[in-house]
């Protein structure tokens, strides 16, 4: 009797063994099957998410070049010239007038677009009055030539 109670004792835990594992294995596939299905999804959601960005962005920057010519815009469209980057447009309104002359830095948004960190730096400097003028004078003389050279052409 006590053969077959440790038969049947060392059967039991050799199943209880296989099940423990067994069951670790199913559990680990569920989970590596549900987080399969998670990536599917999110990475559905994260290419949809980038390509309605990357249209904003084109849109953005397509529109930009034609902002000047619309209503309402601060300034006459033949004062303007387009920068690009950090800031979209730089104006100089009426340039022939000693006491209206004035100039102004033009940023276009689109959409629910922000002023990144350099804008809104850029934007705390001219309102703070850090803008300043620099005159930088060369001689246009080369390396290869004297100013005697240059001048006698």
């Amino acid at each position: 009797m006590t053969i077959a109670l440790i038969a049947v004792t060392v059967c039991a835990l050799a199943f209880a063994a296989y099940v423990f594992i067994s069951h670790d294995k199913i559990t680990e596939r569920k989970v590596e099957a549900m987080l399969a299905k998670w990536k599917a999804k999110e990475e559905k959601a994260i290419r949809e998410d980038a390509y309605s960005r990357s249209r904003a962005v084109s849109f953005g920057k397509t529109i930009e070049h034609y902002v000047p010519f619309m209503e309402n815009f601060p300034v006459d469209p033949k004062d303007v010239q387009f920068f690009g980057k950090p800031i979209d447009y730089i104006a100089f309104a009426n340039r022939g007038s000693k006491t209206k002359c004035s100039v102004h830095f033009i940023e276009v948004k689109s959409g629910n677009s922000n002023l990144n960190g350099h804008q809104k730096n850029i934007k705390d400097a001219i309102l703070k009055g850090r803008v300043h003028w620099h005159e930088h004078t060369v001689d246009g003389i080369w390396e290869h030539e004297t100013r005697k050279q240059h001048l006698n052409k």
